[in-house]
C-alpha cells in the first residue's frame, strides 16, 4: 500500500525539541549543549534558537539560553482550556485547606499522567508535584485510575512499546503485572498507597468523572506517611470532593 505523505515541518520539529531539552536538570543550556541534544551542527541550531529567542520564548544571558515567560503563558493557556483544571481548582483548595495536605489533580496523555493543578500544603515535609510534570501513570495513584478507565486493547495499544521502569519493588514490572491491579482498582474505586516514586510519601486518589462516564482526571490527596494516615474516613472524604467536581463536568 502506499505510504502516507508526511507533512510535518522539521523546522518546527526542531524548534519544539529545543524546547523540550530544558528541564529542573537542565535550566541553562549553551548553544553547543542545544545543538548536541537535537543532534544538528551549532550554526543550524543557532538560526533555531534566534528565531525562539527574538519570538520570546527563550532568554538569554551572557551565552547561555534558558525558557522565557511566553513558554508558561502557552502552558496556562492549554491549562485554561480543560474544564478538569477550571473546575477542579477551588474544591482542591478547599480539600487542602480542610485536611492540612496537598492535593494534586491530573489527566492521562498516553502512558503518562500530567500535573494540571496543585493546591499545596503549608507543612514542613510536603508531597509537591509542580504543575506540567509528567509520570508514568503505572507508578502512580492518579495513573493507576485512569489507566484502569481504559479497555484493554486501548491499555495493549498504548504500552506496546513501553518500557516498564519501575523504581519500587511493589510497582508492577510489566502489562501483565498491571492489568489485574487496574482491574481491582476500577472495581474499588479508589487507590491509596505509598507512592512507588518518592520515598515516604502516601496518597490516596480518587477519579473525576465525566456525564458520559469517562474518567477525564483524577485529584489525590498526598502527604508524608509520618502525618497522613490512610483510613476510611479519609478516603471517604477524597472520593466524596472528586464526586462533587464529578458532578459539575
Amino acid at each position: 500500500m502506499p505510504k502516507d505523505p508526511d507533512y510535518r515541518s522539521n523546522s518546527l520539529l526542531r524548534g519544539l525539541s529545543i524546547l523540550e531539552c530544558f528541564n529542573d536538570s537542565n535550566p541553562e543550556m549553551t548553544l553547543s549543549a542545544i545543538a548536541e541534544a537535537i543532534a544538528v551542527t551549532s550554526s543550524a541550531a543557532y538560526r533555531f534558537v534566534v528565531t525562539l529567542e527574538r519570538e520570546g520564548y527563550l532568554t538569554r544571558k551572557d551565552n547561555r539560553y534558558r525558557l522565557a515567560p511566553r513558554v508558561m503563558d502557552l502552558g496556562y493557556r492549554y491549562l485554561a482550556s480543560l474544564d478538569v483544571y477550571d473546575i477542579a481548582r477551588l474544591p482542591a483548595d478547599a480539600l487542602r485547606n480542610e485536611t492540612g495536605f496537598t492535593v494534586h489533580v491530573s489527566v492521562l496523555e498516553g502512558c503518562e499522567i500530567i500535573y494540571v493543578y496543585r493546591a499545596l500544603s503549608d507543612r514542613a515535609m510536603v508531597s509537591n508535584v509542580p504543575i506540567g510534570s509528567r509520570l508514568p501513570a503505572f507508578s502512580t495513584t492518579m495513573g493507576r485510575l485512569l489507566l484502569s478507565d481504559l479497555p484493554e486493547d486501548e491499555l495493549d495499544r498504548r504500552f506496546a512499546d513501553y518500557t516498564f521502569a519501575p523504581i519500587s519493588a511493589s510497582a508492577p514490572a510489566s502489562l501483565e503485572d498491571l492489568k489485574p491491579l487496574l482491574l481491582k482498582d476500577r472495581a474499588r474505586g479508589y487507590v491509596a498507597h505509598r507512592s512507588h516514586l518518592a520515598t515516604g510519601t502516601v496518597s490516596i486518589a480518587a477519579p473525576l468523572v465525566s456525564r458520559h462516564g469517562h474518567y477525564v482526571g483524577a485529584m489525590n490527596l498526598s502527604g508524608h506517611e509520618s502525618q497522613l494516615q490512610i483510613t476510611p474516613e479519609l478516603i471517604q472524604r477524597v472520593q466524596d470532593v472528586a464526586a462533587n467536581i464529578s458532578e459539575m463536568l
